[in-house]
């Protein structure tokens, strides 16, 4: 087994926006992106203290990561939440959803490690160029993590089904 290409790492949204991991219904985003990442933004700092040592505080992570671009495709079923909290204005618990990432290490296990996470998203502008309607969005961790797996079967169908726990 070789390197991971980059699509054995995808990062789906729930569209209903309900926070019910067990009715979810997962959209993966990367349409037109052709480039994303999860900024770890590791929290440390470090002080000198009188007698020369250095000493580091660890105060986790602030995950975040950018869909940029993101363009207005109506047949999306994330497109109409992504557009109102942009154009409404919409704040707080109106956006939030849950994030599922996925991780296919061996195409040919039946599950494959997954994670569901309490998210915010904050879209960072609209409009753009002749290339269409842009609405890049931030997604930021904002509350529980839970580690479990999908079913390769349920990857298959386009809407992942997850199960916490860990892989038998």
């Amino acid at each position: 087994m070789g390197k991971l290409e980059r699509e054995a790492l995808a990062h789906y949204l729930d569209t209903t926006w309900k926070m019910k991991p067990d009715t979810a219904e997962w959209e993966v985003l990367g349409d037109d992106i052709e480039e994303m990442s999860v900024e770890l933004n590791p929290d440390t700092e470090q002080k000198k203290t009188i007698l020369g040592r250095t000493r580091t505080t660890d105060n986790g992570y602030q995950p975040s990561m950018s869909a940029d671009p993101y363009y207005a495709d109506p047949t999306k079923k994330i497109y109409p939440k992504i557009r109102d909290i942009a154009l409404d204005r919409l704040k707080g618990d109106a956006c939030r959803t849950l994030m599922l990432e996925v991780i296919v290490e061996d195409t040919a296990a039946p599950k494959h490690l997954a994670y569901v996470q309490e998210v915010m998203v904050k879209p960072q502008s609209y409009g753009g160029d002749t290339s269409g309607v842009n609405i890049p969005f931030d997604v930021t961790d904002d509350g529980e993590r839970k580690k479990g797996y999908v079913t390769a079967e349920s990857l298959k169908t386009g809407n992942p089904v997850f199960a916490e726990g860990e892989i038998a």
